[in-house]
Formats: C-alpha cells, structure tokens, sequence
C-alpha cells in the first residue's frame, strides 16, 4: 500500500519548476517595502543657483537677479518646487517675474507642481538684505536650501554677497552662485 502512495516520477522537479518563478515573482513586489524609502539618484538631486544677471529690469532698474532650481544631471518632474525671498533689511527689491505660481509682498514666493525647473527674477533697485529659501519635493525626499543675499549699490556698480545657512561669514563678491540642495533628514 505504501508503493501506491508514492509520488509519480519527475513530479517533485515540476512543482519546484512552478514553485521557485512562483516565489521569485512575490520577492518581486516585496523587496521594495523590505528595503524602505528609496535614495535620491544623482539625477534628481537639484541645484539652486542665482545670478546677477547684468541686465536691465525696465526703464528704472538697471539690474535683475535671477534665481533658478532645476536638476544639474537630469531632467526629473519635481512634485513641488518653491523659491521664497523675504526682507531682511531694506525693503523687498521688487516685484518680481516667476515661472510658476507668484504671490507678491515683503515675502515674495514662487511656486509649481510637477515641474522640472523653476525659475524666479527679481529686480535690483535698492541695497537691501534678503533671506532666500528654496525647496524641491521628489516622492518622499525633500531638498533645501536657505541663504542670505546683500546687495549693495556702490560706485562702481552692485555688490552681490551670499551667506549660506550654517555659515559664519558671507562669501566674496561675485555675479554668480551655484550649489546642489541638500536632502532634508527625516528624524
């Protein structure tokens, strides 16, 4: 009787051919949720930069700043991008032009979903220290970047300065300020 029981031969290979694809295809769809939140790639790191663009405003303002966040490797569509400049001290340079969404005041900000870059120009036409935030969303990673720009109007023209959050003293002159956003670390 027990000869009668015996498995047919070959069968213990043909489950194991349908079993391990089987188990391979669900290890598929659950090392995603084992391994956790996904790293940022190169590719999707963006990059604040600004620039005294050296170029009339209109009639009256002789120079125009121009901030911009985009991916310096890549082209991703951001969920959420948003440029934010507040005053400091003087008043707000002016109102400004935006490629996304602005909302005007002392706190001049410029936002878009779904984007791959966002762009913002202000107008230069007095000194005046400013706080300037950026902020990109990319699934669950968000990136920041926060500084303090000066600009003063001296005889020989404007002088653009930049502290970066954290830093103890601004950095030298200069018409132009590029660096990668940092990832926010989620406690």
């Amino acid at each position: 009787m027990a000869r009668g029981m015996r498995a047919p031969p070959g069968a213990w290979q043909r489950a194991a051919l349908v079993a391990v694809p089987l188990a391979l295809v669900v290890l598929i769809f659950v090392t995603p949720a084992l391994i956790g939140q996904k790293r940022p790639q190169p590719t999707d790191i963006p990059v604040f930069h600004a620039e005294v663009m050296r170029q009339p405003w209109n009639g009256t303002v002789n120079e125009t700043l121009l901030l911009y966040v985009k991916s310096a490797l890549g082209t991703p569509l951001y969920d959420y991008l948003a440029i934010n400049a507040s005053a400091v001290r003087g008043p707000m340079p002016g109102e400004g032009a935006c490629g996304g969404i602005l909302s005007g005041g002392e706190n001049a900000s410029c936002s878009e979903g779904w984007v791959p870059s966002l762009w913002f120009k202000v107008p230069i036409a007095v000194s005046a220290v400013v706080n300037v935030t950026a902020m990109a969303i990319l699934g669950e990673t968000t990136f920041r970047f926060n500084a303090t720009f000066e600009f003063t109007w001296t005889e020989p023209g404007l002088v653009f300065r930049v502290q970066p959050e954290g830093a103890t003293v601004a950095l030298p002159d200069r018409d132009a300020y590029t660096v990668a956003m940092q990832r926010e670390v989620r406690r």
